[in-house]
């Protein structure tokens, strides 16, 4: 059973897949097609019923013009932002490196 801290993180993932295709103007068809997966597989790993693995990840990332790195100092800023314990120790969220 997961703990409801990381129910809540999960969603923040969720939340920030989807606006990292929105920022890339796309609906889930165009990011499947650079994908070249189907657009179901978008839908369920957007709303929680398909867990992406960290490749995967990165590939999405990728299609979407930004990193694995960057996505994760990203969400990580939007979990704190809410209080809660982040993933990155403090030093490793700092962008300047």
């Amino acid at each position: 059973m997961r703990s409801p801290l990381h129910n809540e993180k999960y969603a923040f993932l969720l939340e920030e897949l989807q606006e990292l295709r929105k920022r890339k103007g796309w609906n889930q068809r165009a990011l499947a097609a650079e994908l070249g997966i189907g657009q179901d597989l978008v839908s369920r790993a957007e709303s929680g019923k398909r867990r992406l693995d960290v490749f995967e990840l990165a590939l999405w990332c990728q299609a979407c013009g930004t990193t694995l790195e960057k996505f994760v100092k990203r969400l990580d800023k939007r979990i704190r932002s809410n209080q809660l314990p982040g993933l990155l120790r403090p030093d490793d969220a700092d962008d300047s490196h």
